[in-house]
């Protein structure tokens, strides 16, 4: 299949509103795409489902997914395409709130009560002078190939792009990856890397919750780090964790919602870090610091055609796959409105200054892009 025949359907399937994604996996040449066949929406019961999902960061809101079984599935292996590489004209909107003092206020909190890290984030808004959805995808995958990049439409949650570095989870029949991501800095090439305290203690908070959570389900638990990972022009600490499932797990929603929202895009402890963000951000998060994905997915092209099988969960667990990440570095498109999503781990040590020159370089991900 030749790009121009491509995105040909992507433009198609714009133009019928019918849900779609297209995505690039991190380090992968190859663009990827399902295209819904009909205008339902499909909602996650279980996380037993096939397809691609798309969750909030609440997981109290639906999740929705484009069914395996209802889509057309494409890829183009080569991508040859051409950029525009002309830029829209941005005219601020002004933010919703004040993330020089909701760090401060934060800060207070984490010395005075049991609250020892929130994830506090701030929404960017612009108006462009024009929009491209095939043209913002296209300078995504461009941009930022070592990211899980993606463009998602459903009529329910309209248009959403991003550029994640984290991943969620990987489960490969019994075997599961993940990673801890946290502690951000620039990146400098002149400069030697050292990590500060804070940024160390906030990685730990991280690494050692995925590690506590993934005791009752794995056995064989691995980690490797935490190592430097450059994303972007940011760098953060990143810990690799790998194990295997126990033969009493069969709930994959039991196991998300261990998991999600980790203390990266949340904090610790979780009650009181996720009652403090409901409490004081100021906006809605919706998508932002959910997470997207391919969701038991078949293994071999013969059980591609087999709905008979997708809906056999004994063989589904044993020869399906699931790659999610976190939806990080992310916006959300209406019409020429476009909302940037930005935020940081805030502990004891944190400086609320710094913190907010964190947010805005995060947002250039995608900002850079349009």
């Amino acid at each position: 299949m030749t790009s121009t025949d491509f995105f040909d359907q992507i433009n198609t399937a714009i133009k019928s509103k019918r849900p779609f994604v297209l995505f690039s996996k991190p380090e992968k040449q190859a663009i990827k795409a399902y295209l819904q066949n009909s205008s339902n929406s499909h909602i996650i019961t279980d996380f037993s489902e096939s397809g691609f999902v798309f969750s909030p960061f609440d997981h109290n809101r639906d999740s929705y997914y484009i069914p395996f079984e209802d889509a057309d599935f494409i890829t183009l292996e080569h991508p040859d395409f051409e950029l525009d590489l002309k830029a829209s004209h941005l005219t601020v909107i002004e933010s919703a709130n004040n993330h020089l003092d909701l760090v401060s206020k934060a800060i207070d909190v984490i010395n005075s009560t049991d609250l020892e890290k929130v994830v506090l984030s701030k929404a960017f808004k612009f108006n462009l002078d024009s929009s491209s959805p095939l043209e913002i995808f296209k300078k995504l995958v461009h941009h930022y190939p070592s990211a899980f990049t993606y463009c998602w439409f459903h009529p329910q949650t309209g248009f959403w792009f991003g550029a994640s570095p984290e991943s969620l989870l990987k489960l490969q029949g019994k075997s599961l990856s993940t990673m801890a991501l946290a502690g951000t800095k620039a990146y400098n090439p002149s400069k030697e890397v050292e990590w500060d305290a804070k940024n160390q203690e906030e990685h730990a908070f991280v690494s050692d919750y995925i590690v506590e959570v993934l005791s009752d389900y794995l056995d064989a638990i691995k980690t490797s780090g935490p190592h430097t990972f450059k994303a972007g022009e940011l760098l953060h600490l990143q810990t690799h964790v790998t194990g295997r499932l126990k033969l009493s797990v069969d709930s994959l929603k039991d196991l998300l919602r261990a998991m999600h929202p980790t203390p990266a895009v949340c904090g610790t402890p979780r009650p009181l870090a996720l009652n403090y963000i409901n409490s004081n951000e100021a906006y809605d998060r919706e998508f932002y610091a959910g997470f997207f994905g391919e969701l038991n997915i078949p293994s071999t092209s013969s059980f591609r055609n087999s709905k008979k099988n997708i809906e056999n969960r004994a063989y589904q667990t044993a020869r399906t796959s699931t790659e999610l990440a976190v939806n990080l570095r992310c916006m959300k498109l209406d019409n020429t409105t476009a909302t940037l999503y930005s935020g940081g781990g805030i502990t004891k040590d944190s400086n609320p200054i710094e913190e907010n020159v964190e947010v805005e370089h995060k947002i250039q991900t995608i900002k850079k892009v349009l």
